[in-house]
């Protein structure tokens, strides 16, 4: 821990202390007031304009100042698309890549089913002004359509590595959850045929373990031609898992262009997982 931050948090923990010295309900009235005047706003630049990010915790700060920098492919991704196109966001977190996307003038469904995570990406999308821009779903896409619960492994604003309907993490293992949270679920083909919503040109799915299931639940979308490219993040050490994926990908018709992810991942626990984007071949 940098001098810094030891400072930071000798200076925090004083200003607790001397709050609650005022004591009973007073000292709560006191910090509820702190905590929603300073939650601080961060703005980063890109080139089509400034996106707000709404940032109450260390997780969706870093979210903020690693929007063009944590997956330089995902950036350069979107960056090909018309602004006439539709853009899925299937595992949105804080809305980074949503937020981004609609700047450059797309329009976005983004779907993040973590109940904190959707907060913040509500937030961010009414910091941002573009609430006719992006629409934004508390739900999670799957390969049925059911009621079923969503594992969190932790419920960390801005957090992932959750699941959807079993304990199964990125790695395909089985995992502890810390929150379990009620949560209803389409597959993709169930929710447009259901509500007829703007269809998709191009997919993210960054899910963190259930990639397969919403693959499975989109057989018919995934071959319509008006989609046009796939965006899947996939942990490479799960050969047979992968290669389902891929397989299920080329046989709709997209075929695997580019995997990749940044040097700073080549290292750690997440050196397997990349970013596999497929474009549509026929």
């Amino acid at each position: 821990m940098s001098i810094r931050q030891k400072a930071l948090n000798l200076s925090i923990q004083l200003m607790k202390k001397t709050v609650q010295t005022v004591g009973g309900s007073k000292s709560t009235a006191i910090l509820a007031q702190i905590s929603e005047e300073i939650a601080p706003v961060l703005t980063e630049n890109t080139e089509f304009g400034a996106i707000s990010f709404f940032c109450p915790g260390k997780i969706p700060e870093w979210r903020a100042k690693t929007l063009l920098t944590k997956e330089p492919e995902t950036i350069e991704w979107i960056n090909d698309f018309n602004t006439t196109d539709v853009f899925w966001d299937i595992g949105a977190n804080v809305g980074v890549y949503s937020l981004y996307a609609a700047l450059r003038g797309l329009f976005v469904l983004a779907f993040e089913p973590s109940p904190g995570n959707y907060y913040l990406l509500s937030r961010n999308i009414e910091l941002n002004g573009i609430d006719e821009k992006i629409s934004a779903y508390c739900l999670a896409l799957n390969d049925k359509t059911k009621l079923d619960s969503f594992y969190m492994a932790n419920t960390e604003l801005g957090g992932a590595l959750n699941s959807f309907g079993e304990l199964r993490d990125w790695q395909g293992k089985e995992f502890t959850a810390s929150l379990k949270q009620a949560m209803v679920g389409f597959s993709i083909d169930d929710f447009i045929e259901q509500f007829k919503p703007p269809f998709p040109n191009h997919i993210k799915i960054d899910v963190d373990g259930i990639e397969d299931s919403i693959i499975k639940g989109a057989s018919n979308s995934l071959k319509d031609h008006r989609l046009k490219s796939v965006l899947v993040e996939l942990d490479t050490a799960r050969k047979e898992y992968t290669g389902e994926v891929i397989g299920i990908l080329k046989d709709s018709g997209l075929d695997l262009s580019k995997k990749e992810h940044f040097p700073m991942f080549d290292d750690g626990k997440f050196k397997n997982v990349y970013n596999h984007i497929f474009i549509r071949s026929h």
